[in-house]
C-alpha cells in the first residue's frame, strides 16, 4: 500500500515539487520512499510496506528497465500471474506485486488490468514508446486524481493534498468549481469523476488512461453488467456464493505484515471473520469498535461473535473530541465531504494502527447482496407505487411529521412514498440521501443556474433493467465509488493502515448481478443470499439481527461539543458558505429550524463541513 504522485512536463518537474507532493502522502508511505525521471516523465512514490518488505522498494521495471512502475493497492493473485510470467521467459528480482505489473504489461499492454485481481492505481512508463499508462482499480477502492497543465502536460496523484504543489509547480491555479458544492449538496460528497476543482478528475474507476504528450485517451476495461440473469437453482446460488467468498478472503489473507479483521457484529464483517478464521485458525485477531453511546455500540454482540468463531478479539473503546476530530477530517479529505461515520472510521483506524498493519472489512456487502431497505422499495417499487399514488398526497401532513425520523419503520415508509413517483434521479436521491433536492436548492442557490444533481443521477444510472437492479447499479457507481470507499481509504490511510474489502472482489460482483431479484431478496428478506449462505456457520444472533450503520450521535455533537463551532462559523454574516445558499437558509439551520421531511443534524453537518473546507482551502 502506497501513495503515488508524478507528472508529464515538457520543461521538468523541479525536485523539489515532487519532493513536496511525496510529503503531503507520508502517511500513505510511512515507511520509504522513491522516485524516478527519465525525458519528461516523473514518478513518486511513498511507500507502506506489505509485501516483499525487503526488496518491494519501488519504482520497479521489467529486466532492461524500459518499463517503469509506481503502484498504491494490493494485487492478490500476483503470485499466479509471476508464475505464468516465469514460464514465459520472465525473470524477476523481488517476489513483489508491483514487478508483476511491469512484466504484465510487456504481454498484454493496457489491457493488463483485465488480469489483476486486487485494488490498484498505478502509473507505469513505457520508455520505448514514450507514453504514461495510469491505471484505477474496477470499484475505484484506490483513488487517482489528475489534471492537464497549461502548457499541455499532465500531473497526478493519489491524494488532492499531493497534486496541489505539481499543480502549481506546472502553472496551473485550482480554483473552486460551483457545481462541484451544487452536487455536494445534494449526494454530501462531490461525485466522481469531477472534484471539487475546476479541470481536476479522478481517473473514472474501472479505467486506464494513456497519455503520450500531446493526446489523452480514457478507456474503460470493466463495468458491471446487470442485464444476463444466470439461471440456476437457488440452493446452487447459495453454495457458489460461499465458495467466492471463501476464496476472495483466502486472497486477501496474504501478507508479511500483521493482519486482522474489522468485526462489527452485523453480517459482512462477521461472514468476513468467520472465514478468515477457516483459513488462520484461532490465531486470527479481530478489532471491535466500543462507542461511549450504547444506542450506537455493537460490541458487545461482536464479542459474542468472536467467542462462538473461536478468535482472539481485541476492543477498541473509541473515545474521541468531535472538534478536534473534526477539523482533521476537513483537512485530511481535501474535498467537502460530509459523511459523519468518517469520524469513527478514521479515529478506530489509528488505533488498530498499534496492533496491526492490515485489516479486513465488509464493506460492499449491502450494495452487492441488497442489505438496506431501499433494496426492498426498488424491487416493489412498480406494483407499490400504483398502489400508494393517491396516499402519498393524502398523508403528506403526517409524512412530513414521522420523515425525520429517518431509521423509523415510518420514517423509511415516508421516503419511500415521496420517491417511489418521481423520475429515476430524484427517486434515487429521496430513497438514498436526506439532503437537499432539486426544488430546495433552485430556491436558496446564489450562483447562476447549475445543472441538476438529479440529471447526473440519470446520466449514471442505465435503462431497461429492474428497479433493483437500478438502485443497486446507483448505490456502487455513486455511493459506494464517491462515498464510502473514499471514507475507507482516506480513513484507513491516515492511520498508515491498508483496508481491504473481500466482498467487493469482482469475482463475486459479477455473481451477484447475475443472479434473479429474487435471489437477492427472497421472501421480503434483504441481503437473503448472503445470510442463507452463513446460516449455521455465523450466530443467527447476527444473522438475524436489523441493520445497523457505523453512526455517532451527532445530534448530541452539534448541541453540545460543536455548537460553539457552528455559531463561530455558520452563525457569523461572513460565512462563505452564504456566498453559495442564501443567508436566510443558513440562519435557520444555526437557530435549529429544519424544512419539515428533513434531518435537522445531518443537514447541519453538512453546511458545516463545507463552510470549514472553503475556509480552509479557499
Amino acid at each position: 500500500m502506497c501513495g503515488i504522485v508524478g507528472a508529464w512536463s515538457a520543461e521538468g518537474l523541479s525536485d523539489e515539487a515532487l519532493r513536496t507532493a511525496l510529503n503531503c502522502i507520508q502517511h500513505r508511505g510511512p515507511d520509504d520512499s522513491g522516485e524516478f525521471r527519465d525525458g519528461p516523465v516523473a514518478l513518486g512514490m511513498r511507500r507502506l510496506a506489505i509485501i516483499d518488505l525487503a526488496g518491494g522498494r519501488q519504482p520497479l521495471g521489467n529486466e532492461d528497465g524500459t518499463v517503469m512502475v509506481v503502484f498504491n493497492g494490493e494485487i492478490y493473485n500476483y503470485r499466479e500471474l509471476a508464475e505464468e510470467l516465469r514460464r514465459k521467459g520472465h525473470v524477476f528480482r523481488t517476489d513483489s506485486d508491483t514487478e508483476v505489473l511491469a512484466h504484465l504489461y510487456e504481454e498484454e499492454g493496457p489491457m493488463l488490468c483485465e488480469r489483476l485481481r486486487g485494488m490498484f492505481a498505478f502509473a507505469l512508463w513505457d520508455a520505448r514508446c514514450q507514453t504514461l499508462l495510469l491505471a484505477r482499480d474496477r470499484f475505484g477502492k484506490k483513488p487517482l486524481y489528475y489534471a492537464r497543465t497549461p502548457a499541455g502536460g499532465l500531473v497526478f496523484a493519489s491524494e488532492l493534498k499531493a497534486l496541489r504543489p505539481l499543480a502549481a509547480a506546472s502553472g496551473l491555479s485550482l480554483t473552486v468549481r460551483p457545481q462541484g458544492i451544487y452536487d455536494y449538496l445534494s449526494l454530501c460528497v462531490v461525485p466522481q469523476p469531477e472534484t471539487i476543482f475546476e479541470g481536476v478528475f479522478t481517473l473514472p474507476a474501472g479505467s486506464w488512461l494513456q497519455f503520450d504528450g500531446r493526446r489523452t485517451e480514457i478507456r474503460a476495461y470493466w463495468r458491471l453488467d446487470y442485464s444476463v440473469k444466470e439461471r440456476i437453482p437457488y440452493a446452487e446460488a447459495v453454495a457458489r456464493t460461499r465458495e467466492l467468498v471463501s476464496e476472495a478472503v483466502r486472497l486477501r489473507l496474504r501478507s508479511d505484515v500483521p493482519l486482522g479483521v474489522f468485526l462489527s457484529g452485523g453480517v459482512d464483517s462477521s461472514v468476513i471473520a468467520y472465514e478468515a478464521a477457516r483459513h488462520v485458525g484461532k490465531t486470527l485477531r479481530t478489532f471491535t469498535v466500543a462507542m461511549g453511546e450504547t444506542s450506537f455500540d455493537e460490541s458487545p454482540i461482536a464479542v459474542r461473535t468472536a467467542r462462538a468463531l473461536g478468535v482472539q478479539n481485541t476492543v477498541l473503546t473509541l473515545r474521541v473530541s468531535p472538534l478536534d476530530e473534526l477539523l482533521r477530517i476537513v483537512r485530511h479529505y481535501d474535498q467537502p465531504y460530509a459523511d459523519s461515520s468518517a469520524i469513527p472510521s478514521t479515529a478506530v483506524s489509528r488505533l488498530a494502527r498499534q496492533h496491526v498493519t492490515v485489516v479486513l472489512n465488509g464493506d460492499g456487502g449491502d450494495e452487492l447482496f441488497a442489505g438496506y431497505r431501499r433494496h426492498l422499495a426498488a424491487r416493489h417499487s412498480k406494483s407499490l407505487g400504483r398502489l400508494l399514488a393517491g396516499v402519498v398526497t393524502a398523508s403528506a401532513k403526517v409524512f412530513s411529521v414521522v420523515a425525520p425520523k429517518r431509521r423509523s419503520a415510518l420514517g423509511f415508509g415516508a421516503r419511500y412514498a415521496r420517491g417511489v413517483a418521481l423520475r429515476p434521479g430524484a427517486r434515487y436521491l429521496v430513497w438514498t440521501r436526506d439532503s437537499l433536492r432539486e426544488s430546495d436548492k433552485r430556491r436558496v442557490w446564489r450562483g447562476e443556474r447549475m445543472r441538476p444533481t438529479e440529471d447526473w443521477i440519470e446520466s449514471v444510472l442505465p435503462q431497461g433493467l429492474s428497479g433493483l437492479a437500478t438502485q443497486l447499479y446507483g448505490d456502487i457507481y455513486i455511493t459506494l465509488l464517491s462515498d464510502l470507499l473514499v471514507k475507507m481509504d482516506m480513513a484507513t490511510m491516515a492511520g498508515s493502515v491498508e483496508g481491504r474489502s473481500p466482498l467487493l472482489d469482482h469475482t463475486i460482483a459479477e455473481f451477484t448481478a447475475s443472479m434473479p431479484d429474487s435471489y437477492l431478496l427472497r421472501h421480503w428478506r434483504r441481503k437473503a443470499l448472503l445470510r442463507d449462505a452463513y446460516r449455521g456457520l455465523v450466530p443467527d444472533e447476527v444473522l438475524d439481527a436489523p441493520k445497523r450503520g457505523f453512526e455517532i450521535p451527532l445530534r448530541t455533537w452539534l448541541q453540545r461539543d460543536l455548537h460553539e463551532l457552528v455559531m463561530d462559523t455558520l452563525g457569523s454574516d461572513g460565512a462563505r458558505v452564504r456566498a453559495y445558499v442564501s443567508s436566510s437558509f443558513v440562519d435557520d439551520f444555526v437557530q435549529g429550524k429544519v424544512l419539515k421531511d428533513r434531518n435537522w443534524a445531518f443537514m447541519t453537518y453538512m453546511l458545516l463541513v463545507l463552510e470549514l473546507w472553503l475556509r480552509e482551502f479557499t
